[in-house]
């Protein structure tokens, strides 16, 4: 629907408390939003479902892309396969391809992509993204160089399943924490890669193996006059991200945010930084 914005967020049964506490901060601080989607494995659906509430549904991935079967496990990691699909892939590979899978099937014009390590701090209505004349489109610019092989790769990759040729480097980054999408630009992104490969736009994705769902997105955009016109450059997160140093405490917590700009009411702690999921919860939720 044109006004509107969902929020979307895939998780798995590992970050089922950090999934808790994100929703548990959208119900204190967050408004102008139409629906909260989180998408999971069906496997993990039964433990993400009590988190459903009157603005909020779980959806299994077999509603929104054909069923994957697992084909074994390596290094702790599950691996995933259909006819079709070539090697093998893997959870991570399928979050990405359930965020574009649920933006094309969910009714709202626009969508914010929200991991479920991510927790709001601050009051945030995000009724100005739905309403906004041109969708934000986080941008790095010149970021991505040869010192980043993984993001040269994901966007040469990008740049191919869109049957474009990849510019020179440096590049344009466009991954971030809480990013906004257009369904209208994502359809087109979906299209065109179907096209230009004559295959599904999931398996053409899976089948790279390396690809970055925010880096196809962008380079989609950057390569449309029509989408680029339907977006508007931004270089600024609504979202802190603590990426590297000591577990914080509570008090470490409250002094994070109070680093964040104005603008900003999302955080993110990393997981390896071994700040555990309770503190973060004391820290926002006290009182």
């Amino acid at each position: 629907m044109i006004g509107e914005l969902s929020v979307v967020t895939p998780s798995y049964h590992g970050d089922l408390e950090r999934c808790r506490l994100l929703c548990d901060t959208m119900d204190r601080f967050c408004t102008g939003h139409a629906r909260h989607f989180i998408v999971v494995d069906d496997a993990d659906y039964g433990l993400f479902a009590p988190l459903a509430g009157p603005k909020r549904e779980v959806i299994a991935t077999s509603a929104l892309l054909p069923r994957f079967w697992t084909a074994g496990r390596w290094r702790g990691r599950r691996y995933l396969w259909r006819p079709g699909l070539g090697l093998p892939i893997y959870g991570w590979h399928l979050q990405q391809l359930r965020k574009f899978a649920v933006t094309l099937s969910q009714p709202a014009e626009r969508v914010i992509c929200i991991d479920s390590d991510i927790c709001f701090c601050r009051p945030a209505d995000l009724s100005g993204l739905a309403t906004a004349a041109r969708v934000p489109l986080f941008t790095r610019r010149r970021a991505i160089t040869p010192e980043l092989p993984r993001h040269v790769l994901w966007r040469e990759n990008a740049h191919r399943a869109l049957g474009l040729v990849t510019p020179p480097l440096p590049g344009d980054d466009y991954i971030g924490p809480m990013i906004t999408w257009d369904r209208t630009t994502v359809r087109a992104m979906a299209d065109r890669i179907e096209a230009v490969n004559g295959r599904p736009w999931w398996q053409v994705l899976a089948r790279q193996r390396h690809f970055s769902e925010y880096l196809t997105y962008g380079a989609a955009v950057s390569n449309d006059p029509v989408l680029e016109e339907r977006h508007e450059r931004v270089e600024t997160s609504p979202c802190l991200t603590y990426w590297s140093g000591p577990a914080l405490d509570e008090r470490g917590v409250s002094a994070l945010i109070g680093q964040m700009r104005p603008d900003q009411f999302g955080l993110t702690i990393q997981s390896h930084t071994q700040t555990s999921v309770a503190t973060i919860r004391a820290a926002l939720l006290r009182g």
